[in-house]
């Protein structure tokens, strides 16, 4: 899609004598959002437009805006482009006209994402601005619709539209006072009618919301554990520890580890690791054998044998995915496929299964020297 921004002008704060008075307009499209009242020329005259209103002017169309008395502030993006005009007539949204989204909290995030899609200039990024100027011109005509608040009965519209601007905005404080503030409810109130609506607290759904997010930046960037706490909203990089290990029962850490060794990659601020640093961390070790794709640990000793409850025979006659839990059976054959195509694996996480049948915590470590495999093990510290 060919669409060029021209401008994009974040926060514009204007005099209370201040007038935007372009005759004949302009040779692009452009967008005013609103922050104050303010006065602006329509196609069907003067109307009065309000705090967090907008109005997209067609090219040609005179620009008249002025304030009713007092300071006023805007934003605004122009555009123009081959694929301009088709882009507004497929959507459809009615130009020189004022518009009243219901909601209006995509605004600021999408028009600030279009702000850095132009000074980055990075790979693709009239794309990304394209795809964000639709995105954006869209929910203006979706909110406005009348059709869209009768649709749902009143509590369900008004809760949807909420869980979909927290979730969308994941990153900022958001707190069950907020959000219940926002639709004029107390707290408990609000928090009774989330769960009957969504099955889930809104603390809970907020926070799985965070996790997923987390989730993604640690398995594709190399970024600290402290960088992706903040990106994600979490309040302190130990909360989101406890958070992450309670839902994912494994530290993002060893997540970002595992995900990255998968890849071929460590995160850049790990040391390198030596066998003799390893075995020193490590309660457990030996060397790897493969066998027709699976790997077999030699050198496990009596304290391994005691920790499991199995005879030392058992453990070497048996393939490491015997002894691994069920729920953790796809983890750790991740980890073995890594290993048998000569991969490293950093503290994966996983559960084995004893003898009693009871899970035991461990983290898991291959590494290749030369022609060996080393394997270190290692009891997992699980909080309360």
């Amino acid at each position: 899609m060919k669409i060029r921004i021209t401008a994009c002008d974040i926060g514009v704060k204007q005099k209370s004598t201040d007038i935007i008075n372009l005759e004949k307009g302009k040779r692009d499209y452009t967008l005013y959002f609103f922050k104050s009242t303010t006065l602006s020329k329509t196609r069907l005259g003067l109307h009065e437009a309000s705090s967090g209103d907008c109005i997209l002017i067609a090219p040609g169309f005179p620009h008249y805006i002025k304030s009713k008395g007092e300071q006023w502030t805007y934003d605004a993006i122009s555009f123009k482009g081959s694929d301009a005009s088709r882009l507004v007539n497929q959507i459809p949204i009615e130009t020189n006209e004022v518009h009243s989204p219901l909601q209006s909290y995509f605004i600021d995030s999408l028009l600030e994402k279009i702000a850095k899609e132009c000074r980055a200039l990075d790979m693709h990024w009239e794309r990304i601005i394209a795809c964000t100027l639709d995105e954006l011109l869209t929910k203006i005509v979706r909110f406005s619709k009348q059709d869209f608040v009768l649709s749902m009965p009143d509590h369900s519209q008004k809760l949807r539209e909420l869980r979909m601007e927290v979730h969308e905005t994941f990153h900022l404080p958001w707190t069950i006072k907020k959000m219940a503030e926002k639709l004029k409810l107390s707290s408990s109130r609000f928090a009774s009618l989330y769960k009957q609506e969504f099955k889930t607290s809104p603390t809970e759904d907020l926070i799985k919301t965070r996790i997923e997010q987390a989730k993604k930046m640690l398995s594709t960037t190399k970024v600290s554990v402290k960088q992706v706490s903040v990106a994600c909203g979490f309040e302190s990089v130990h909360y989101f520890h406890r958070a992450f290990k309670k839902r994912i029962d494994i530290t993002p850490k060893h997540y970002q580890n595992f995900k990255l060794s998968m890849k071929g990659s460590i995160p850049v601020e790990e040391k390198p690791f030596t066998l003799d640093g390893l075995s020193l961390d490590s309660d457990f070790s030996g060397t790897i054998e493969i066998i027709d794709g699976e790997i077999f640990l030699n050198g496990s000793d009596a304290f391994l044998s005691d920790f499991l409850g199995y005879k030392l025979s058992v453990l070497k006659d048996k393939p490491f995915l015997n002894f691994i839990s069920q729920e953790d059976i796809e983890i750790a054959k991740e980890a073995v496929n890594s290993i048998v195509e000569g991969r490293n694996v950093i503290d994966v996480a996983v559960n084995l299964s004893g003898q009693t049948g009871s899970p035991l915590r461990v983290e898991f470590t291959a590494i290749s020297k030369g022609n060996t495999l080393f394997w270190f093990m290692k009891k997992a510290f699980i909080e309360d």
